[in-house]
């Protein structure tokens, strides 16, 4: 019985090496199919709704100005639910006037939010470009909103001339996850 046994298993040994060992036939085509997809997301859309306004002052004083204040520097950004943006801000280090000594403008801050109604603790930034900032719109679909509000503050000098003082700032925003 171990003799049959030992001969069935054997047999079977040689079939599986033979099976194994020999060549598959080899196809001369195939196909397949893979999906394409692609998302169109909208362009984005930066609206200007308040200058940065530090009023009148008066000589040998400063003027802070919060990102919140009404009188603050604010800006929408639209774009695509969910997705990611880099802002960056260049704003001057002085304001100039007609003729005369320049106005210095130092301690830029801004705050951003999905609300209007800016809140939270005012961040620092250069005055020159900035370190992009990286924000997200709300994941909804379809466009949404981001907020952001700009602040600083100027200092007039005891000698400062009497006069009108303007400048203008660089706002630059591009999506990062496109």
């Amino acid at each position: 019985m171990q003799r049959v046994l030992r001969r069935t298993l054997l047999a079977a040994q040689l079939i599986a090496a033979t099976v194994i060992a020999t060549p598959a036939h080899a196809q001369s085509s195939v196909s397949g199919s893979i999906a394409i997809t692609a998302q169109v997301v909208a362009p984005l859309q930066l609206i200007v709704t308040h200058a940065l306004d530090f009023g009148r002052m008066l000589t040998a004083t400063t003027k802070t100005i919060a990102p919140s204040a009404a009188t603050g520097g604010r800006f929408e950004l639209i774009g695509e639910g969910g997705s990611a943006v880099t802002v960056t801000l260049s704003m001057p280090s002085q304001l100039n006037p007609p003729s005369g000594s320049n106005l210095p403008v130092t301690n830029w801050t801004y705050l951003l939010g999905d609300s209007p109604t800016l809140t939270g603790t005012p961040v620092a930034f250069n005055s020159g470009t900035s370190d992009p900032i990286p924000a997200r719109f709300q994941t909804f679909a379809g466009t949404t909103k981001l907020y952001f509000g700009i602040g600083a503050t100027v200092q007039a000098s005891a000698a400062q001339p009497t006069t009108a003082y303007t400048g203008t700032g660089q706002i630059t925003v591009a999506y990062s996850d496109l």
